[in-house]
């Protein structure tokens, strides 16, 4: 008798209780979801016009000014499925005191599920957006090829990290 009611409060609880509290359970889920990808690269000089011309054909390219350039990518048929609006985005910025490449990476999805509040999605290995990921570093490869770029360091980081990274400020010599 002890094993049928509990049967039975698990069904209930499943059938009325969980459906009402997933959207809130995923709400949660994604709320705060805001890391990216940071990717400090060396090059040899400029890469940003070589990187607009071949991005532009699958890529929407803003230049901001001669040392920043904006990538993104729509994702269609993630947007579908997702009841929203999917995209990449790539924020590039090219500093020619150090021949630096200084690249921002991450997926911004708006979906129905999560009130279409934003969150964003780092291309580092992990658990979330696992699937995704595989695309999103093809991407990512795509730019660095473009640019001639060598990688000196890559990270997940927040959203609200500063980019591009600010310079140190080295002590004075005592």
């Amino acid at each position: 008798m002890d094993t049928i009611l509990r049967t039975l409060v698990c069904r209930s609880y499943f059938r009325y209780v969980f459906p009402q509290l997933l959207p809130l359970v995923l709400l949660l889920a994604a709320f705060g979801c805001s890391s990216v990808t940071y990717i400090q690269t060396k090059v040899a000089d400029n890469p940003l016009d070589r990187v607009a011309q071949q991005a532009q054909e699958n890529w929407s390219v803003e230049r901001v000014d001669t040392n920043t350039l904006q990538l993104s990518d729509a994702w269609p048929i993630h947007s579908f499925f997702a009841l929203g609006y999917s995209a990449s985005h790539a924020n590039l910025c090219y500093d020619p005191s150090d021949s630096m490449l200084n690249i921002q990476y991450y997926l911004q999805s708006n979906q129905l599920l999560m009130l279409f509040i934003p969150f964003y999605l780092d291309a580092e290995p992990g658990f979330a957006g696992g699937g995704l990921k595989p695309i999103m570093n093809g991407q990512i490869d795509d730019i660095l090829r473009w640019s001639g770029a060598s990688v000196i360091s890559r990270r997940q980081g927040d959203k609200s990290d500063p980019f591009p990274p600010q310079a140190t400020p080295s002590s004075p010599p005592n």
